[in-house]
């Protein structure tokens, strides 16, 4: 994902030397004027920070996770060491965030959209989404999380926060998605008031597991195992299966 980057800018100071000086205006009467364009002045990259607006198109993943907040805790990484920050938004347990050695290489901070891969022990920071682009929602606005593609006919609640793009098969389409050390041992019981709420009948349960169904949709809920790096899932399937059907 792109991101601005602010430059220190080089002064330069010049020698006065007058005899050169009009050396070159006598010169400069009898011969023509070069075409060679004047050198650039060099500049020195100090910090990556995230893009504000959006200044040129950006290619979407096929699949991504996105993750929005306000940044804390921000540890930088450098080409050998790993950084970390977490993001916070209101109704939500803050979220930790690794950086993986020299992915961003500066500081960061205020409020941002960042594209997420999966990672054991939290998710691996994956970029910036910039204003006006599928991963970016703007501040204030709730779930404060994206998925592409997201599950039909369901938005996940805002105690609750993909962590990982999609994995999309012929059959079944899978999510990962960390609501908090608190839910995410009962995802159930978590995700059943949402789905209830937005018109998900309950149509079995089964080890770790419960289905709902909606119209032509089925989509079930398992829970994690707690492991490191292991979160809630939702799966949906291409067609409605027992014991839905």
């Amino acid at each position: 994902m792109p991101f601005s980057r602010e430059p220190h800018y080089v002064r330069v100071r010049y020698r006065s030397v007058v005899p050169f000086i009009i050396a070159v205006l006598v010169a400069g009467c009898s011969a023509p004027l070069s075409s060679t364009p004047p050198p650039t002045p060099s500049a020195t990259i100090a910090a990556a920070r995230p893009s504000a607006t959006r200044t040129a198109p950006v290619t979407m993943p096929a699949t991504f996770a996105a993750i929005c907040g306000a940044i804390g805790d921000f540890v930088s990484d450098n080409p050998q060491t790993n950084g970390s920050f977490v993001l916070n938004s209101p109704g939500r347990a803050p979220i930790k965030i690794a950086i993986p050695a020299g992915r961003l290489g500066g500081v960061a901070a205020g409020y941002v959209c960042i594209g997420v891969l999966a990672g054991v022990p939290h998710p691996l920071f994956d970029g910036f989404f910039p204003a006006n682009t599928a991963g970016f929602i703007d501040a204030g606005t709730f779930p404060a999380t994206r998925a592409s593609p997201a599950p039909a006919g369901f938005v996940i609640p805002q105690a609750c926060a993909y962590v990982a793009p999609p994995v999309v098969g012929t059959a079944q389409t899978d999510w990962m998605a960390d609501c908090g050390a608190l839910n995410n041992g009962d995802a159930r019981g978590t995700l059943g008031p949402a789905l209830a709420q937005q018109g998900w009948t309950g149509c079995g349960t089964g080890l770790a597991t419960a289905q709902w169904r909606k119209n032509d949709v089925m989509l079930v809920v398992v829970e994690s195992s707690l492991a490191p790096g292991d979160y809630p899932r939702l799966t949906q399937f291409a067609r409605v299966v027992s014991p839905c059907a």
